[in-house]
Protein backbone atom coordinates (compact mmCIF):
# COMPACT_ATOMS: atom_id res chain seq x y z
CA UNK A 1 0.00 0.00 0.00
CA UNK A 2 1.43 3.35 -1.06
CA UNK A 3 1.61 6.13 1.55
CA UNK A 4 -1.22 9.10 1.61
CA UNK A 5 -0.41 11.84 0.10
CA UNK A 6 0.63 14.84 2.53
CA UNK A 7 -0.57 17.81 0.68
CA UNK A 8 -0.28 21.74 1.21
CA UNK A 9 -3.42 23.22 -0.23
CA UNK A 10 -2.21 26.98 -0.64
CA UNK A 11 -4.97 29.04 0.13
CA UNK A 12 -4.25 32.75 -1.52
CA UNK A 13 -6.95 35.03 -3.09
CA UNK A 14 -10.00 32.68 -2.92
CA UNK A 15 -10.96 30.99 0.40
CA UNK A 16 -14.12 29.36 -0.46
CA UNK A 17 -14.44 25.99 0.73
CA UNK A 18 -17.42 24.39 -0.68
CA UNK A 19 -16.76 25.24 -4.41
CA UNK A 20 -13.23 25.76 -4.57
CA UNK A 21 -11.56 23.89 -8.18
CA UNK A 22 -8.05 23.39 -6.08
CA UNK A 23 -8.86 22.49 -2.99
CA UNK A 24 -11.45 19.57 -4.41
CA UNK A 25 -8.09 18.70 -6.39
CA UNK A 26 -5.87 18.31 -3.13
CA UNK A 27 -9.04 16.54 -1.44
CA UNK A 28 -9.16 14.13 -4.22
CA UNK A 29 -5.58 13.07 -3.39
CA UNK A 30 -6.86 11.92 -0.38
CA UNK A 31 -4.57 13.82 1.83
CA UNK A 32 -2.98 11.92 5.03
CA UNK A 33 -5.45 14.46 7.12
CA UNK A 34 -8.47 16.49 6.53
CA UNK A 35 -10.18 18.84 7.82
CA UNK A 36 -14.14 18.73 7.89
CA UNK A 37 -13.90 22.80 7.56
CA UNK A 38 -11.83 25.15 8.29
CA UNK A 39 -13.84 26.78 11.38
CA UNK A 40 -14.37 23.38 13.50
CA UNK A 41 -11.01 21.72 12.79
CA UNK A 42 -10.73 17.86 14.12
CA UNK A 43 -7.61 17.03 16.85
CA UNK A 44 -5.87 14.91 13.85
CA UNK A 45 -6.22 18.28 11.46
CA UNK A 46 -4.35 21.68 11.56
CA UNK A 47 -4.31 25.07 9.80
CA UNK A 48 -1.53 27.29 9.56
CA UNK A 49 -1.83 30.70 8.82
CA UNK A 50 2.06 31.25 7.93
CA UNK A 51 3.16 34.80 6.64
CA UNK A 52 6.48 34.40 4.80
CA UNK A 53 7.03 34.56 0.89
CA UNK A 54 6.13 31.37 -0.65
CA UNK A 55 9.62 30.76 -2.56
CA UNK A 56 11.33 30.32 1.01
CA UNK A 57 9.07 29.51 3.10
CA UNK A 58 7.44 26.46 0.42
CA UNK A 59 10.65 24.52 0.26
CA UNK A 60 11.14 24.68 4.09
CA UNK A 61 8.10 22.79 4.33
CA UNK A 62 8.75 20.74 1.76
CA UNK A 63 11.18 19.21 3.69
CA UNK A 64 9.95 19.69 7.53
CA UNK A 65 6.72 17.88 6.54
CA UNK A 66 7.92 15.59 3.79
CA UNK A 67 4.94 17.22 1.37
CA UNK A 68 4.31 14.75 -1.55
CA UNK A 69 1.77 17.64 -3.62
CA UNK A 70 1.28 21.54 -3.20
CA UNK A 71 -1.91 22.46 -4.56
CA UNK A 72 -3.54 25.72 -5.95
CA UNK A 73 -5.16 28.08 -8.22
CA UNK A 74 -3.73 29.32 -10.58
CA UNK A 75 -3.57 33.19 -10.87
CA UNK A 76 -3.47 35.43 -13.99
CA UNK A 77 -1.80 38.86 -12.53
CA UNK A 78 1.68 39.48 -13.61
CA UNK A 79 3.61 39.13 -10.41
CA UNK A 80 1.70 36.00 -9.46
CA UNK A 81 2.49 34.07 -12.67
CA UNK A 82 6.29 34.98 -11.86
CA UNK A 83 5.91 33.93 -8.41
CA UNK A 84 4.41 30.66 -9.31
CA UNK A 85 6.95 29.59 -12.06
CA UNK A 86 9.75 30.23 -8.97
CA UNK A 87 7.21 28.09 -6.72
CA UNK A 88 7.06 25.71 -8.82
CA UNK A 89 10.14 25.20 -10.14
CA UNK A 90 11.46 24.95 -6.33
CA UNK A 91 8.55 22.32 -5.92
CA UNK A 92 10.27 19.90 -8.07
CA UNK A 93 13.54 20.53 -7.23
CA UNK A 94 12.38 18.98 -3.65
CA UNK A 95 10.22 16.12 -5.66
CA UNK A 96 6.68 17.74 -4.95
CA UNK A 97 4.38 17.35 -7.43
CA UNK A 98 2.65 20.42 -8.20
CA UNK A 99 -1.39 20.78 -9.15
CA UNK A 100 -2.33 23.79 -10.50
CA UNK A 101 -6.12 24.18 -11.36
CA UNK A 102 -6.86 26.36 -14.24
CA UNK A 103 -9.14 29.14 -12.69
CA UNK A 104 -11.46 29.31 -9.57
CA UNK A 105 -11.59 32.93 -8.60
CA UNK A 106 -13.15 33.99 -12.19
CA UNK A 107 -15.82 32.44 -14.13
CA UNK A 108 -13.28 32.13 -17.28
CA UNK A 109 -9.52 32.35 -17.15
CA UNK A 110 -8.67 35.52 -18.71
CA UNK A 111 -5.63 34.67 -20.85
CA UNK A 112 -7.52 32.45 -22.39
CA UNK A 113 -10.41 35.03 -23.60
CA UNK A 114 -7.79 37.17 -24.56
CA UNK A 115 -6.08 35.02 -27.05
CA UNK A 116 -9.60 33.37 -28.24
CA UNK A 117 -10.21 37.07 -28.91
CA UNK A 118 -6.74 37.66 -30.88
CA UNK A 119 -4.73 38.85 -28.30
CA UNK A 120 -7.08 41.16 -27.10
CA UNK A 121 -8.59 41.87 -24.34
CA UNK A 122 -13.01 41.37 -24.37
CA UNK A 123 -14.61 44.54 -24.53
CA UNK A 124 -18.01 42.94 -24.35
CA UNK A 125 -20.50 39.82 -23.72
CA UNK A 126 -20.45 38.13 -26.79
CA UNK A 127 -16.89 38.18 -27.20
CA UNK A 128 -17.21 35.89 -23.98
CA UNK A 129 -19.61 33.69 -24.93
CA UNK A 130 -18.38 32.30 -28.53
Amino acid sequence: MSPKARVIYWFRTDLRLHDSPALHAALDLKPEYVSASISKLNMKSKLFVIREAPQTVLPKLFKAWKITHLVFERDTDPYAKERDVKVIDLAREAGVEVVSTRHGRTLYDPDELVKANGGKPTMNISQVQH
